[in-house]
């Protein structure tokens, strides 16, 4: 018995350090190798775009970003945007209306009476498109002036499904979020180098139309998983750190946590629904697949087993009385970074940012596999 809690106890440990330090490495590395952005496209060369926006009580972001829009470097006789609200229940399509006579832009408002989900919208806008790219964008996210300019020069390779440019928060809720989305942002340059980034910023991507496929209205993180279906269906992902999109919206730690833990239970579904991701013929892309999202789903059940395991063994063991000291120091961290909340240092700060997540994490994907929730989409309250 002992033996085997053992080694039940230790499995769990070595893939939580797999996930937390071996895999961040093994990025770091690979990330060092990844392919530099394409030259720019001649004028008369540029494809025709068009940006899907959807909105679910926008008000406080609309107008600045038409204003953003507005400021593009790419021939509006080539740029067709879409503005799609969802249901708002605030007065962001009437600002939209100002803001865009403002703008001298032109745009088109399809202004959607029940709130049925952005995925819902989504499939709708974008099944309704020709061939072409499509750009999606984040109404509280800000683009570069020259980021579908970027976006065009990806896709004069003909094998391209998606690329997406990566994320900056102008005001980052906490020290730990700010860690946390530098994180994200080396991981996915680490991810494309090995074959694909695992899911794109939802803030900007793009894609071909034609390796789009309606998602299940149920779809949680659609940024994950229609790039990632696209490469089960033989298209490349790229991810151009070069374009710049930054976050205007302040999080609060309320808002970080509930989006945190939509984020979990997403984590779940997409593990479940792209399973065939872990095939070894996808290479690089089934290894991210295992130590990054499937192990991620899992740490906060690999953490519960390696608590209990080293509780049990350590009264026994001098070897695992010292892993036992050494988790209760990690909980104390965390627990000291919450207590202190802005006042921690940055590794306090950023522990108790990972205990929290994986606190989400774990309430997330249990309440997904629970309770299969498929609500559409709430703004978090500021």
């Amino acid at each position: 018995m002992d033996i085997l809690l053992a080694t039940l106890t230790l499995g769990a440990i070595a893939l939580i350090l797999h996930h937390h330090l071996v895999w961040p490495l093994i990025l770091r590395r690979a990330a060092g190798k990844a392919s530099t952005a394409p030259r720019p496209i001649a004028d008369h060369l540029l494809p025709s775009i068009t940006l899907v926006m959807p909105a679910h009580n926008e008000a406080r972001f609309i107008a600045r970003k038409i204003e953003n829009l507005a400021g593009l470097d790419y021939p509006r006789e080539q740029l067709r945007i879409i503005i799609a609200t969802d249901g708002c229940t605030d007065d962001t399509v009437a600002r939209a209306r100002v803001a865009l006579g403002a703008a001298g832009l032109s745009a088109e408002i399809r202004e959607f009476r029940q709130n049925r989900g952005k995925v819902a919208v989504l499939n709708e806008v974008v099944g309704g498109l020709g061939k072409g790219i499509v750009a999606l964008s984040d109404v509280s996210a800000l683009l570069p002036a020259d980021a579908l300019r970027r976006i065009a020069a990806h896709f004069a390779e003909p094998g391209l499904g998606a690329v997406g440019g990566t994320y900056q928060l102008d005001e980052p809720g906490s020290a730990g979020e700010a860690k946390y989305w530098q994180w994200q942002v080396a991981t996915k340059r680490g991810e494309a180098a090995l074959g694909a980034p695992l899911g794109l910023h939802g803030a900007f991507w793009a894609f071909r139309r034609e390796a789009f496929e309606a998602l299940p209205a149920d779809t949680i993180n659609d940024d994950f998983i229609l790039p990632m279906q696209m490469v089960l269906r033989g298209w490349r992902v790229a991810y151009d750190p070069t374009i710049v999109v930054r976050e205007a919206e302040r999080s609060s730690p309320a808002q970080d946590l509930r989006r945190r833990r939509r984020i979990a239970a997403g984590n779940m579904q997409q593990l479940l629904r792209l399973l065939p991701l872990l095939h070894p013929r996808h290479g690089g892309v089934a290894l991210a697949f295992l130590s990054g999202k499937a192990l991620r789903v899992m740490t906060p059940l690999l953490i519960l087993i390696a608590a209990l395991g080293t509780a049990v063994l350590a009264p026994g063991s001098d070897f695992f009385t010292l892993l036992a000291l050494a988790q209760i120091a990690g909980f104390a961290a965390a627990l000291a970074g919450l207590a202190l909340g802005e006042r921690a240092p940055r590794l306090l700060a950023f522990a108790a940012y990972a205990l929290v997540g994986h606190a989400a994490s774990g309430w997330g994907a249990a309440r997904y596999v629970l309770s299969r929730p498929a609500q559409p989409w709430r703004r978090a309250a500021p």
